[in-house]
């Protein structure tokens, strides 16, 4: 086997052991500034923008989420107002925290 092999082969493994996820959070009430998502997905250190659906009045992004794992996430409203979808199901962290929870096929 070429070493040329096993560097394309690990990088595909890497690849591949990710999954598309949608998130989306339905906006009631007056149109927030700005949707971010943020979560257990990327360490809690990457804030993810949203984009905007008027059609169906919801902020939505796809994120490459890791297959067969478990990840706690929030929304982030116009800058720092973090909230959870009380449409989608929730769980509290070890520090007691209300997240939305979220897991996917392997």
């Amino acid at each position: 086997m070429l070493e040329l092999d096993v560097i394309t082969s690990a990088f595909d493994k890497a690849a591949f052991s990710k999954q598309p996820h949608i998130f989306q959070l339905h906006n009631r009430g007056p149109r927030h500034r700005q949707v971010q998502i943020c979560g257990s997905f990327d360490d809690w250190k990457v804030r993810h923008d949203m984009n905007f659906d008027p059609f169906t009045n919801q902020w939505f992004t796809t994120l490459h989420v890791k297959a067969g794992e478990e990840f706690l996430y929030k929304y982030i409203v116009n800058g720092d107002n973090w909230v959870v979808n009380d449409e989608e199901a929730k769980q509290k962290d070890s520090a007691g925290n209300v997240n939305n929870v979220c897991g996917t096929l392997a």
